[in-house]
Formats: structure tokens, sequence, C-alpha cells
């Protein structure tokens, strides 16, 4: 007889155990499915004292490893399977939470390191998205450096394909289809706003956006201040440049300060919203 339990299920996570009175499962690989779409998988390798004492073997029936889910997946129907055999683990009584209850968990739902670093070796990410979206995780901001060409070509060229840039690592960041806003004339106390629009479209997902102008602007950003909401002081944690072949990708959960001339000067935001609110 197999017998097993679905403990946890998150966008980032799923825990449990699984036991067999005849076959020792202990190195047998799992996987988490939603629906029929694999999102994660894991081998049965946690010592749960719990269950030795319950006397399921020695005890080592435990599992537990990320998963990646986008944000139109629900987690409350992952199941979880026995590789190449026909047992299938769902879920018991399931609850769902309030959005504020999530805390940290719903800033790293399928973006922590473990399960970029799952998503990579599947090759669901390449090496340029997945160092972007983990720069973002950790430290709340990820400069990229843009293969274009700028000579010859008017400001407004060169801020469309920026865009296209932008809204490629975003659409990965949130886990589904987006449409980027480009908004130009933008100012650091134009930033709460824009986060409460990104928050309120994503709720899923941290507020992620692009940054960019013609030329060089700078701003102070605390890494790890994401996990933390709060605002910089002008001159506090560490600078960022950000405009001409630079894209800067930061999440307005992190507390960003402007300094000096840049707290005044206008530039260009990529913003991410769903396509049937794009007017």
């Amino acid at each position: 007889m197999i017998r097993g339990h679905i403990d946890l299920a998150t966008r980032a996570r799923v825990e449990g155990w699984i036991h067999s009175d005849r076959v020792p499962l202990a190195g047998a690989r799992v996987l988490a499915f939603h629906d029929e779409t694999c999102v994660g998988g894991g081998r049965v390798d946690v010592f749960r004292q719990d269950l030795a004492d319950a006397g399921l073997g020695d005890g080592c029936v435990g599992f537990g490893f990320p998963v990646a889910l986008r944000s139109d997946q629900d987690p409350r129907v992952l199941d979880v399977r026995l590789e190449g055999g026909t047992l299938l683990l769902k879920q018991g009584a399931c609850a769902l939470s309030p959005r504020e209850a999530m805390g940290a968990d719903r800033r790293r739902q399928g973006r922590d390191p473990a399960a970029l670093s799952w998503m990579l070796a599947r090759g669901w990410l390449d090496q340029r998205r997945h160092d972007a979206l983990r720069g973002l995780a950790r430290f709340g901001a990820h400069p990229l450096q843009l293969q274009i060409e700028r000579r010859g070509r008017d400001v407004a060229s060169v801020c469309d394909e920026v865009a296209l840039e932008a809204a490629d690592l975003i659409e990965f960041h949130v886990h589904t289809a987006i449409d980027c806003e480009i908004r130009e004339d933008v100012r650091p106390a134009d930033l709460a706003a824009i986060r409460r629009e990104v928050r309120a479209s994503f709720p899923f997902s941290p507020p992620v956006i692009g940054l960019w102008a013609p030329g060089p602007h700078h701003l102070d950003l605390v890494e790890g201040s994401h996990l933390a909401d709060g605002e910089a002081e002008p001159g506090a944690g560490v600078e960022y440049a950000f405009g001409g072949r630079t894209l800067l990708l930061a999440d307005l959960d992190a507390a960003i300060g402007f300094r000096g001339g840049d707290a005044s000067t206008p530039f260009t935001a990529f913003v991410p919203c769903r396509p049937e609110e794009r007017p």
C-alpha cells in the first residue's frame, strides 16, 4: 500500500511525504503537475521524525522542491506523482489566504534561486534572463547592458527597441503575457503611483518596471529592501545607473531615492499592464 500527503503547495514550493509498505521510496523522483503540465520535480529524501515515530519506515519519506507557476495557475490544484508510475497525490482541504497575508511568499513565487536554477536547467530560461531575474530577486534591481545601435537613429526608435527588451524580461518575471506601456517624462514622485498600479494589475508578482533615458541617470537603491517596504534617503544604498545603452529593471517595493539633478530630471518608465487594461 502506498500512502502520502501534500503538506504545502504554494506558487513557489511543494512539500509533503510518500511511503510504500512494500517498496522503499527513498531517492525516488516525484513530479508536481498543474493539470497535465509538469511545473517542478524533486526526490524523496527528507527525513521526517514525526513519520518515523508513526512507523513509516525509517522516516526518510518526505519531499520538498521548488515549482514555477504562471500567475494564472492556481497552486490549490497541484498534484504530485511518482515518476513513471500511476500514483497521484491530490491535495486535501484547501483554504484561500488574503493577498496581504502572503507576505514575503508573494515576492518569491517562482523567483527564488532554487526555482530559477531549476528553470534554467530545464531550458525554460536562458542565462541572460536567469541572471536578470536572480538579480531582481536578490537585490531588487538589475542593470542590463543593451546591444543597440544608436548612431543615426532618433530617440523614439531607440526607446521602442529598449521597451521590447524590458517587456521580454518583465513578462518572464510576472509569468504571463503583458503589454508594456511606454511612459515618458516620469519623475521620481510618480513612482509611488506606478507601484500601486502594477501591484493592482499583478497582485501575485513584485511590482517591477524598466527605467531608461537617452542620457545618463542615477538612483540609489537599498539592496534587499524590496523584502521590507521603505523609502531611501538621498545618498543611501547602492548607486545604479541607467540610460543610454543601460536598461534598469527595478522592483518598486525597494527603497529608492534620487539625488541632485536626478531628483528633478524626467526619464522613461516601461510599465507592465494586462492587455485588456491597455487604453
